[in-house]
């Protein structure tokens, strides 16, 4: 009897490991139609099962789970106020197994560090073979700089799919560069500096080769996010450094064609009207609900013709569109949790490992928010021959998780970690 348990305990604590994973098979399902959603949605739950019957909850209790219910709450409005079901049944689906991926990874804040070892390599492999497809298989912009890359790896056969565009690939490369960067540069533990090094060194290559401006902007930032907190004086340097590559950019702007390309004006501007056409279209009772869950493209074209882009090129207005004024608060609650436990961190010394861990994922948060102005972040809009799919991506859930996974580890190691209002947090 006792072995009977232990070999349950075992294949419980497996699954729980396993738990951010299980909600994968949902974006197969919104994307592809296979497996049928309704089998990847009783797969996803199955962790769920069997935490509750472990814990007696249904999730880990978090320092963001009250924006989450709030979020949860603007979706469902989102889906009900939507004006197509079928891409709202995607939307809605994809946005509770990115969820669930949050859940899972706090699930296990508690894990040795062999099991993050293992969660960073799976991250960084995913990228890593999302970076390779970009460069043979993705969307390009050819210049000067990057025109040789790109003739070598167009001698690889192509394979149909998805193109990944140059701003998608900047979008994650500019998030994941950071924490790697400080890995190498402040982690003690030289048997993996190397191999970290090599993938710091190559994904900063693939988003130079991109051409993706925002990519650039966002990763200079929390770059020197990073080099300020290892330096407080070199925030003096950097900001001359700052003004004076900005100024030989605007000097060389119109004799240089790849600075044109790169920060194109008219892609500005072109943006610019695409926002204030949706703050148009947010009107009467749209300015509390939105425009309903992944409605915004048939929305928008509906006023404005077939000819428009197939997102609002800002992850913030997309929000408002998909969840409504709740899903604003609920990001509001979020930033405002965020900032208090990154002050916490902040206060660290910085000998801790902690603290450079902290940095390497605020810093990350910086490149994600710099770049979700320019462009949308948190999904991807897919057209077809029938329609179009909108699909939630789960890197913005994976980004907060670990930094909740941070700050747990943090309260553990102090036995008390003061958050809002000076109150202890308690996690269980």
């Amino acid at each position: 009897m006792e072995h009977s348990l232990g070999v349950h305990t075992k294949f419980a604590n497996a699954i729980l490991a396993l738990y951010p994973l299980f909600p994968v098979p949902v974006y197969f399902s919104v994307l592809t139609g296979a497996p049928p959603l309704w089998v990847s949605l009783i797969i996803a739950v199955i962790p769920i099962v069997v935490y509750f019957c472990q814990t007696h909850h249904i999730v880990a209790r978090t320092p963001f789970d009250t924006p989450i219910l709030i979020f949860i709450l603007g979706t469902v409005i989102g889906f009900i106020v939507s004006p197509d079901k079928n891409v709202a049944t995607g939307a809605f689906s994809s946005t509770m197994a990115s969820i669930l991926v949050y859940y899972g990874i706090t699930a296990n804040s508690g894990a040795s560090r062999k099991y993050w070892m293992w969660t960073g390599g799976i991250i960084c492999f995913i990228s890593l073979l999302l970076s390779l497809w970009f460069l043979s298989q993705g969307s390009h912009r050819i210049l000067s700089f990057n025109q040789w890359a790109f003739n070598l790896f167009d001698r690889l056969p192509k394979i149909g799919g998805p193109a990944i565009q140059w701003n998608t690939i900047g979008a994650l490369l500019a998030v994941l560069i950071p924490p790697l960067f400080v890995f190498v540069f402040f982690k003690t533990l030289y048997s993996l500096q190397i191999i970290v090094l090599i993938l710091c060194l190559f994904f900063t290559g693939v988003l130079f080769l991109s051409d993706s401006g925002a990519g650039w902007l966002s990763f200079a930032l929390s770059l020197g996010f990073i080099l300020v907190c290892w330096r407080r004086w070199l925030l003096w340097v950097l900001i001359p450094i700052a003004g004076i590559i900005s100024g030989v950019g605007i000097i060389c702007y119109d004799q240089t064609k790849w600075l044109r390309t790169t920060f194109f004006t008219a892609s500005l501007i072109g943006r610019v009207t695409l926002w204030q056409n949706t703050f148009a279209l947010l009107k009467g009772k749209t300015v509390i609900l939105g425009l309903g869950l992944g409605a915004w493209f048939k929305v928008y074209s509906s006023h404005y013709g077939s000819s428009v882009p197939i997102i609002v090129h800002n992850s913030y207005l997309q929000l408002y569109c998909d969840a409504g004024i709740l899903g604003f608060i609920a990001m509001i609650l979020a930033v405002i949790i965020f900032i208090r436990f990154s002050i916490n961190i902040l206060k660290l010394n910085a000998a801790s490992s902690v603290f450079w861990i902290g940095i390497g994922l605020i810093s990350s948060f910086i490149a994600g928010a710099v770049f979700a102005i320019f462009d949308v972040t948190t999904s991807i809009t897919y057209v077809t021959k029938t329609g179009y799919i909108y699909l939630v991506l789960p890197l913005l859930w994976i980004e907060a998780a670990l930094f909740v996974v941070v700050n747990k580890r943090l309260s553990l190691k102090s036995e008390k970690l003061e958050g809002l209002d000076g109150i202890k947090i308690i996690y269980e």
